[in-house]
């Protein structure tokens, strides 16, 4: 619980200097796009809220390491996993550059070594037919990656909408800390419970007001984290069905 509090501390107060100071980096972090589908605001605003993400969550592990409550060592690999998915949205928020196609690049890689420092792969999903598949190791690790960077892509996807993205990943997040608490897994609770916090600090500037918006980069993380972690969820506790994190 101290971990949720801090990184929602230290996500309100990052999240809110970005916003005091957004006309000092606005040439290059603020969405000036006022036209497209999803475009709600009437005046630029930054678009780099996952950059206070990040500062936030890596700020609660830092506490986590301090208290040793749980396996801080678990938790810094899951940052580093998240890394790739995260510098590829920021690079499209800063730059307008990088295509689709490479930002799902950089989340297969975050994919790719959550299955390589964390175990991370889909072994199961319950369904007859479907677990006999993934018993083959080439096929479940195509199928974790896939799963993973779909996910990810589809937090940002709805991401535009003030509070829309955030709210969503808090309501899931908060059922895989709940379960994951349940069956003892500090690690996944934990890294739930800071990513709430990071997100929640965010959500008081960008609902209903639309200060700041998660960009890329924060939807990326958001989406990495929450897939990953579901993952690891049940790959790590075999009396979770592997229903739940789709459900």
């Amino acid at each position: 619980m101290h971990g949720f509090l801090f990184s929602f501390l230290i996500s309100l107060i990052v999240t809110a200097l970005v916003i005091k100071t957004s006309s000092r980096h606005a040439s290059f972090s603020a969405d000036n796009d006022l036209s497209g589908p999803q475009k709600f605001h009437s005046h630029p605003v930054p678009r780099i809220g996952g950059v206070a993400l990040l500062i936030a969550i890596v700020a609660g592990v830092g506490l986590v390491q301090v208290g040793r409550s749980t396996d801080p060592a678990a938790l810094w690999l899951l940052l580093l996993c998240a890394l790739p998915a995260f510098a590829g949205g920021l690079a499209e928020d800063l730059t307008k550059r990088v295509s689709p196609t490479r930002r799902l690049i950089f989340t297969a890689i975050s994919a790719a070594l959550g299955i390589w420092l964390l175990g991370g792969i889909i072994h199961r999903v319950d369904l007859p037919g479907i677990d006999f598949l993934l018993t083959f190791l080439p096929i479940a690790m195509l199928a974790t990656v896939f799963t993973v960077v779909g996910i990810a892509n589809a937090v940002n996807i709805i991401d535009g909408f003030n509070g829309l993205a955030s709210m969503c990943v808090m309501m899931m997040l908060a059922a895989l800390a709940y379960v994951a608490f349940q069956v003892g897994d500090t690690v996944v609770g934990t890294a739930s419970l800071l990513t709430i916090g990071a997100v929640l600090g965010f959500f008081f500037w960008n609902f209903p007001a639309g200060l700041i918006f998660l960009g890329d980069g924060g939807a990326y993380l958001l989406g990495f984290l929450f897939a990953e972690l579901s993952v690891l969820l049940i790959a790590r506790n075999h009396s979770v069905s592997g229903l739940f994190p789709v459900l």
